[in-house]
């Protein structure tokens, strides 16, 4: 007998597996709307979740100024040279000052060639004044044998004037030998400050003229901006800027942030090329508008609050580098919670997914299975 061939009923289908030609054009748009999204959450409120505040490393700032009219003769100097205190940083020559030393020189010699004037007047007065008594004297007895013969008529007539005049002129020249004696100790005594009153003005003005000599009042670096040789300065204007003291982080907190930062907390301190440790040791209690440098062209300029931060390990950064501050231990967990969360979607969408495949092949198999064959005997 010969076997007739099997034909499948028709009445019965079996569920056959689409096959997803997309399913990686979908993903990879899926992809990129969730990148686009996360940008979106992260620009509007990734400042609330994360500490990224921006920072500036700087030091403690000193500015030599100008402390009278000059002009700027000798500059030896380099930026970023370092410099010890006490050391020549430059030359600057006033005609000013040289002109105020001159006059005090001169009037110091005045009042001090005074001194042995006045005893010498003094000398004289009192050598004078006996001499100024006896005339005194005589002119007295002349005037009145004057004034005697006056009386009689036998006086000529001229030298009732003249009696009279060397009378009054005698008396005159005793009253100023005695006011000049009586008044030397005062005079004496109220020359002596006004010598030591100049004295210091000499030496303070000396002293703060140096010759010129512009030194540094403190151990420090030169800032990047220096003067050129031949600039004029007026008083009070600044030449250049010492750095001085250890580095630290002065970083702009956000203004709305879930997380405050607290005085002692640990930080990490990003400048792109480097990375260090710091620690907050002061949020101050004022606000200052962010660097152009870190401003936003698409955002308004806001004022945000200051926090001081060291750097701990033993290195530092570039003056003025700009970094970004973080948090060590909670950065490194959420990116790890963010880690664990997205592979575990993933594991999940995939397991989904083989089970899906294999329940697809139980179902065919089975069909296939229960699908009766045509046999001939």
């Amino acid at each position: 007998m010969r076997r007739l061939r099997s034909r499948e009923r028709v009445d019965t289908h079996v569920n056959k597996r689409r096959t997803n030609k997309r399913s990686l054009g979908r993903w990879v748009y899926l992809g990129i709307l969730a990148a686009i999204g996360v940008g979106i959450l992260n620009y509007v409120w990734g400042d609330m979740v994360l500490l990224r505040p921006p920072g500036l490393v700087l030091q403690e700032r000193i500015d030599v100024e100008a402390e009278y009219i000059g002009r700027l003769d000798e500059m030896p100097l380099r930026i970023g040279q370092s410099v010890h205190r006490g050391e020549v940083l430059g030359i600057v020559s006033s005609v000013e000052i040289s002109e105020r030393l001159a006059v005090l020189s001169l009037r110091i010699a005045e009042l001090t060639r005074e001194a042995p004037d006045k005893q010498e007047e003094m000398r004289i007065a009192r050598d004078l004044l006996p001499i100024a008594r006896a005339r005194l004297t005589e002119a007295k007895a002349v005037k009145q044998n004057i004034d005697q013969l006056s009386k009689k008529g036998l006086a000529p007539a001229d030298r009732v004037p003249e009696a009279l005049t060397e009378n009054n002129s005698a008396h005159e020249m005793m009253i100023r030998l005695e006011a000049q004696i009586a008044g030397h100790p005062a005079s004496e005594k109220a020359l002596q400050p006004a010598l030591d009153q100049v004295r210091r003005a000499y030496a303070n003005l000396a002293r703060l003229y140096d010759d010129g000599v512009l030194r540094a009042p403190v151990n420090g670096t030169i800032d990047s901006e220096l003067p050129a040789q031949g600039n004029l300065f007026l008083t009070g204007e600044k030449i250049l800027s010492l750095y001085t003291g250890p580095h630290y982080v002065l970083a702009y907190l956000p203004s709305h942030h879930l997380f405050p930062v607290k005085v002692g907390e640990a930080v990490v301190l990003d400048s792109s090329q480097e990375t260090l440790s710091g620690r907050v040791v002061e949020v101050l209690p004022v606000t200052d508008t962010l660097p152009a440098e870190f401003q936003n062209t698409f955002q308004s300029a806001e004022r945000n609050q200051l926090a001081r931060i060291t750097i701990e390990d033993g290195r530092n950064f570039p003056l003025h580098t700009k970094v970004r501050v973080s948090r060590r231990n909670r950065t490194a967990a959420g990116i790890f919670a963010l880690m664990k969360g997205t592979r575990h979607f993933a594991a999940n969408l995939f397991h989904t997914r083989a089970e899906a495949e294999e329940k697809t092949r139980k179902i065919k198999s089975e069909a296939s299975w229960r699908t009766p064959t045509h046999s001939a005997s």
